[in-house]
């Protein structure tokens, strides 16, 4: 930025584009019912595209008698199916719970409840998390951004996981590990708070209301009452549980870190990065617009799918071109975010 042009704070580009972002804040019914929709549409095409084939392959109903009548090469076909049914699914995992987000947000429906009841049902209950649970965390993230008072950067600060920079082997192996499920133990103090399994047996915390604790336990009472009459136990286990508790947790790892510094810079603007990502990033790393992260901190009004809109409004800023934290790639050698932080 030239020498002689004074840093603006984040209150001066909120307070500059006010009139702007209220016309982006309204709310279309619509398109929140089709951003969920075609989550769940793809959802199902994935979670029933390996059993059909090998059905199709083996001429045998049952997945098991089916796999042990394919050749050598039609298993191998089956095996490269389900790994990439797993990969999308994991995908919309992902995107779920960005919908979540924006549902704490209070930004898929005007009508409280149905917002609460469609990002609960749809969104977070089916990757075992609470729209409360982690509206609880969230909006303090959002008013103490990087400051003892942001639940996620006490935690995050606390874990060498996410102190950059760092070896890049170090980091692979970290990402290795989330793919082996072997950082569980080391993810639960984040997703303690998100999830509904942590209160529903043990509620002293108050986490969760009675209505959302019978609703949680009723959803996947239903989900595994509806496994079983499909006989769909191995594709569910191996294409839902296995990508939430693996894939689904390096991607959100990987977010996270690109999405903020947790050096606690005295501007805000410092603080939160926006990464155009290619398009194989944005449908892993940052699904339906949420890489639009700097625009999202200084207007989470703003519903998703109104957030590139608003990120061009501020980008005619030259400003805000100047001083934001903005990124082509999350990674690659040549100005890959990720990449950057690396040794």
């Amino acid at each position: 930025m030239p020498g002689h042009m004074e840093k603006a704070s984040a209150a001066s580009y909120r307070n500059k584009y006010a009139a702007q972002a209220r016309l982006l804040n309204s709310l279309n019914p619509f398109k929140s019912a089709w951003m969920i929709a075609r989550q769940w549409l793809v959802i199902a095409a994935a979670l029933a595209l390996p059993a059909y084939a090998v059905a199709f392959l083996s001429g045998e109903d049952g997945l098991w008698a089916g796999l042990c009548e394919l050749s050598a090469a039609g298993l191998l076909a089956v095996v490269v199916l389900f790994v990439l049914s797993g990969f999308v699914l994991a995908c919309k995992q992902h995107a779920l719970g960005v919908i979540m987000h924006d549902a704490t947000h209070h930004r898929l429906f005007k009508n409280a409840m149905l917002n609460e009841i469609a990002s609960n049902w749809l969104c977070a209950f089916p990757t075992g998390m609470v729209t409360s649970s982690y509206r609880r965390g969230h909006l303090p993230h959002h008013l103490f951004t990087n400051k003892p008072n942001d639940p996620y950067w006490v935690r995050l600060v606390a874990d060498d996981n996410y102190s950059f920079p760092k070896p890049r082997r170090a980091f692979y192996r970290i990402l290795l590990g989330d793919l082996c499920g072997l950082h569980l133990r080391s993810w639960w103090p984040v997703i303690r708070y998100w999830t509904g399994w942590a209160f529903v047996f043990d509620n002293r915390e108050k986490m969760l209301s009675t209505s959302e604790r019978i609703q949680f336990v009723a959803f996947w009472l239903c989900t595994a009452a509806l496994v079983t009459v499909l006989e769909a136990w191995p594709c569910f286990l191996l294409l839902w549980l296995l990508p939430m508790f693996t894939l689904t947790l390096a991607f959100t790892r990987i977010r996270i870190i690109a999405e903020h510094d947790l050096a606690q810079n005295e501007r805000e603007l410092e603080r939160t990065r926006h990464v155009d990502g290619s398009w194989l990033e944005r449908l892993a790393l940052a699904p339906l617009n949420i890489n639009y992260h700097v625009a999202h901190h200084l207007f989470p009004a703003v519903p998703l799918y109104n957030l590139p809109k608003m990120h061009a409004i501020l980008m005619k800023d030259e400003g805000f071109r100047a001083e934001a934290s903005l990124w082509p790639r999350y990674f690659g050698r040549n100005r890959g975010l990720i990449d950057t932080m690396l040794e």
